[in-house]
């Protein structure tokens, strides 16, 4: 048998003269909706070929994370913090099965129950059996537009409940898996472009000469004798751009000033105070298909991009390489959000993924942090926050500049570099992190304070009227919160039980 890099050529050479009938061509990105709308909610593609003979060929599809309710009910966990709770596979199929095999004209769809043969050059009314006693039958025959040009369709049914539209030109139209759901093709990527488009890692950060980021930064870490509060500001501007075979390489200056204040945790009385500004140049290197480290906008992952993929998180400051899975959803404008899923809603949203003993491959929620991050396609990095225990700390796109379109604030280098009201000698709060009780001291008599949660959602307001005030926090979940003054720099705090 023959691996991917050689097979590829051989397949490449019948995609460009079209592979009629054929499910999956692996030239190509399949992108389907589950819930018949344009949010692509599975890409499938082939990630490794074997060659079985003449026309005749192995193709191995992308795997899934997918959540598995009550597979592992007495499982032990490797986390120092077990939960009780659905696992997750690592290895989930999704509708086109697992591996997909050609011979000639006829295909298989081998899912981990049951296989599904397909027969697209018989005509109306023919039937067959194919393996594990399956049948299948041809029960309609039509030609419509697809993607933009007419093509035929074949409706193929099956005696366990499933069924397949096949195109002669694009492959599975329609496919509804019994027990599964009924997943519909909206788009194609690859070679041709076709329908709606899945973005690339370099369709995140595909900025020109000129473009501008900034960021609005905040962390939170306590050493032996000291807690310490980081706020700052860092502002990117893309000076030069090279692009090579599968990566670009982008050269920025980066204007940045931070200023630190630290408390002593029992009296809160200062520890010191820092001030870190600077401009310089530096490089930034995209991966076009996945996360890697040379990316700093990665959010410690590294691995794919693609809806429910399983990628590699690695933890500032441990490495210990845990997984998340990624979904992929539209915003209000119709671009494409990606984010890590939600895989436990209740107390501290994780998001985070470890192994159980019981099995390598199945996978459940770590709730030791809570981590979060948010990609824009078009925009890059929007959003990040990681908080466990006695440290985190959350970047926030504040505005940027692209293709000469501004949004939110930009400010100028010069004016980073000179940041007076970033101080943070305005207010001050304490404890925190916090467990009941929060107090503002200093704060202007007759101002109005806000409390919101990382995703701006107002949870507490009211009006200062004493210097010293007092905050209750038992309505509030476990998690980080932004505290602002009547529009003053805001200040996290982080509620922790």
């Amino acid at each position: 048998m023959r691996s991917l890099s050689t097979s590829l050529l051989i397949i490449m050479a019948l995609a460009s003269n079209g592979q009629d009938w054929a499910v999956i061509n692996p030239a190509y990105r399949y992108n389907y909706s589950d819930d018949g709308t344009d949010t692509i909610s599975n890409q499938i593609f082939v990630t490794n070929i074997d060659t079985l003979g003449v026309d005749s060929f192995r193709y191995e599809l992308n795997t899934v994370g997918a959540l598995c309710p009550g597979c592992s009910p007495d499982y032990t966990s490797l986390c120092w913090n077990g939960l009780t709770t659905d696992l997750v596979h690592a290895l989930g199929t999704q509708a086109l099965g697992h591996v997909q095999v050609r011979h000639g004209a006829i295909s298989y769809i081998v899912g981990p129950e049951d296989t599904l043969q397909l027969e697209p050059m018989r005509a109306i009314g023919a039937t067959w059996t194919g393996p594990g006693g399956i049948s299948g039958s041809i029960y309609s025959a039509d030609t419509m537009d697809v993607f933009g040009a007419v093509d035929s369709v074949k409706w193929m049914a099956y005696s366990n409940g499933d069924t397949l539209a096949l195109s002669r030109q694009h492959g599975v139209l329609v496919v509804i898996r019994s027990g599964i759901g009924r997943y519909d093709r909206v788009g194609t990527d690859g070679q041709i472009q076709e329908g709606l488009h899945f973005p690339k890692v370099i369709d995140l950060f595909d900025y020109e000469v000129g473009d501008v980021l900034q960021y609005r930064d905040n962390s939170t870490f306590q050493s032996s004798f000291c807690v310490h509060f980081v706020e700052g500001r860092t502002r990117y501007e893309v000076i030069g751009r090279s692009d090579e075979d599968g990566y670009t390489i982008y050269s920025l200056e980066r204007t940045f000033s931070s200023v630190e204040e630290s408390f002593h945790p029992q009296m809160w009385m200062p520890c010191g105070t820092y001030l870190w500004e600077g401009q310089d140049q530096i490089s930034l290197r995209v991966d076009h298909d996945r996360f890697e480290e040379e990316n700093f906008f990665n959010s410690g992952i590294q691995g794919p991009l693609y809806p429910d993929a399983l990628d590699s998180v690695f933890q500032d400051p441990v490495s210990n390489g845990l997984l998340t899975a990624l979904s992929v959803r539209l915003d209000s404008v119709g671009r494409y959000l990606i984010e890590p899923s939600i895989i436990q809603s209740s107390g501290w949203e994780a998001t985070l993924l470890c192994q159980s003993n019981e099995d390598p491959q199945l996978l459940f929620p770590n709730s030791n942090g809570n981590y979060r991050f948010s990609y824009t396609a078009g925009v890059g990095l929007t959003f990040q926050d990681y908080f466990s225990f006695e440290s985190g700390a959350t970047r926030s796109l504040e505005g940027y500049i692209l293709s000469g379109e501004q949004w939110g604030s930009v400010w100028s280098s010069s004016a980073i570099l000179d940041t007076p009201e970033m101080s943070m000698d305005r207010i001050s709060i304490h404890p925190n992190p916090a467990s009941s009780e929060l107090y503002v001291n200093d704060a202007t008599l007759g101002s109005m304070l806000a409390i919101t949660d990382l995703q701006g959602r107002l949870v507490h307001r009211q009006r200062i009227t004493t210097e010293d005030t007092h905050l209750s926090l038992h309505t509030l979940h476990p998690g980080s919160y932004l505290l602002t003054v009547d529009g003053l720099s805001p200040h996290r705090f982080v509620v922790a039980r």
